[in-house]
């Protein structure tokens, strides 16, 4: 075993806005890349499968991510707890125990979901498409189960000891590969090379993560001791609820595709929704993607000290916020534009749906450090609680707007279903937590929220004046508004502080 190296036990600095931005950067700053080679990979897979491929192949993905959560404990979200805290100990022989513990858990859980994906796939079959014609796909995604499992394993040690430059070159390289792999195999094999797409990119991002993780624990397992897998029973349990947390979650979008599937619009209507879905959730994940490996860690440290919590969910709010903000605003303005760079004419009607669908987003900004809470303390009854009582609401929302309005309805559906997880969030964690949103932080999101509509309705317009226009008037006031938190409260701030003393 390597001992880890290069980051310290973290401090109370970890909290601070210099912090939070700095890895946000580091991480969001390789997601541009992620999303400029998913901006290539969705314009050729939308040109060599079409909108039907597209949606048979997200119907794949999902009912495949839907066995891995059934199937995985919920190992890879659970282990990073015990392992970020053994990490701020600096107990490096403990540390490689429970490396040991958490590959050999998360190996027989992968080896469990591809099993269950191969027995289960006449059944997946017919729930998803209404018939048989799919199940020999359907069982050739085993492989993809078991790798993502144990993807998440690697992943965990990563987060765990902190490791967030190698999982941001990770991130870069595994977006290259996924290119590389899904271009050719879509051009020569149409949609027969939806389900080995699927296998090998997860293949690729195991090995990436694995050669990764290795460098400071290589792997090793032990499947046959009772006494050292019983030593595991804490994942198991603090897993259990998260599985189910996890398959309500799958299980809600698959009912979604499902529905959809069935409309009068087919796979095609599935295909335009996972489009829209991924315009709208997908590219906004630059701002999000420093939650799992930083924050997370951070917040697991601080749960038990409820005025470290409350700065800490506090400022991760601030900078979630700030950033996505100006993002949806330029986004939503460029739209048009967007689908036929990523897409083609035919998805044009998906930018309504992305439209509605900003304030999802933007919610999701507000709520999403607080949803960390009962995973940060171990609590994942709570955390499972929470995610069935968002579930129903959410499906039945999204699907009631889809009938009423079409696809801009189900964006609505998406931004009323953010709206009420906010609510609903906020009121329970409340209680349960201590949290306590702060003034500062309220009146941002007040703010912000405004330039948000505003830019939205923008964004409607047909007439070009009215909609650039009005859209870089609330994209300048909401930068502006970033721009004075960035130099009231962070180094860069202070320097320039410095810098203008110094000239007066």
């Amino acid at each position: 075993m390597t001992e880890p190296s290069g980051n310290t036990a973290p401090t109370r600095d970890e909290a601070s806005y210099n912090h939070i931005l700095k890895y946000t950067g580091l991480l969001g700053g390789v997601q541009v890349f992620y999303v400029l080679m998913a901006v290539v990979r969705n314009k050729l897979t939308a040109l060599f499968i079409g909108a039907a491929g597209m949606g048979l192949a997200d119907l794949y993905a999902r009912t495949a991510e839907l066995v891995g959560n059934t199937t995985n404990l919920g190992i890879g979200f659970s282990a990073v707890r015990r392992l970020s805290a053994l990490y701020e100990e600096g107990d490096t022989r403990r540390m490689g125990h429970y490396v040991r513990l958490i590959r050999t858990w998360t190996l027989l859980t992968a080896l469990l979901g591809g099993a269950a994906c191969a027995v289960a796939a006449p059944l997946l079959s017919r729930l998803t498409t209404g018939g048989g014609g799919h199940t020999a796909d359907y069982a050739l995604l085993a492989p993809a189960v078991a790798f993502a499992t144990l993807t998440g394993g690697e992943l965990a040690v990563l987060k765990g000891i902190r490791r967030l430059k190698a999982m941001a070159a990770i991130s870069a390289v595994g977006a290259l590969a996924t290119l590389l792999i899904t271009a050719p195999l879509y051009w020569l094999m149409g949609t027969r090379g939806i389900v080995p797409v699927l296998v090998l990119t997860a293949a690729a991002t195991f090995a990436l993560n694995c050669r990764a993780a290795t460098r400071h624990f290589p792997y090793h397992v032990t499947l046959l001791r009772r006494r050292f897998l019983r030593q595991g029973g804490h994942l198991v349990r603090l897993g259990g609820a998260y599985i189910v947390a996890g398959i309500f979650g799958s299980g809600a979008e698959m009912a979604l595709r499902a529905c959809l599937s069935r409309s009068p619009g087919g796979l095609e209507a599935v295909g335009l929704y996972a489009a829209g879905f991924t315009l709208t959730v997908s590219y906004a994940r630059i701002i999000f993607v420093a939650m799992d490996a930083d924050y997370f860690p951070r917040l697991s440290a601080a749960v038990a000290d409820r005025r470290r919590l409350n700065l800490t969910a506090n400022r991760q709010i601030d900078v979630l916020v700030l950033l996505i903000v100006p993002f949806l605003i330029a986004f939503a303005m460029a739209l048009p534009l967007i689908v036929r760079l990523l897409y083609t004419t035919a998805f044009l009607g998906i930018v309504p749906m992305v439209v509605c669908a900003a304030g999802y987003m933007f919610f999701k900004a507000v709520f999403s450090p607080v949803a960390y809470l009962p995973l940060a303390a171990g609590h994942a009854l709570t955390y499972m609680a929470m995610e069935l009582a968002y579930d129903v609401p959410f499906v039945l929302l999204v699907i009631g707007g889809y009938r009423w309005g079409g696809l801009a309805g189900a964006g609505l559906g998406l931004s009323l279903a953010g709206a009420y997880n906010l609510l609903l969030v906020w009121a329970c964690y409340a209680r349960r937590y201590g949290f306590r949103p702060a003034a500062p932080t309220l009146r941002r999101c007040l703010v912000q929220g405004l330039w948000l509509v505003a830019g939205l309705v923008a964004a409607w317009q047909a007439a070009p004046l009215p909609r650039y226009g009005l859209g870089a008037a609330a994209l300048l006031l909401s930068l502006a508004c970033s721009w004075r938190l960035l130099m009231q409260e962070t180094a860069l701030g202070r320097i320039a502080a410095r810098f203008r003393h110094k000239h007066h």
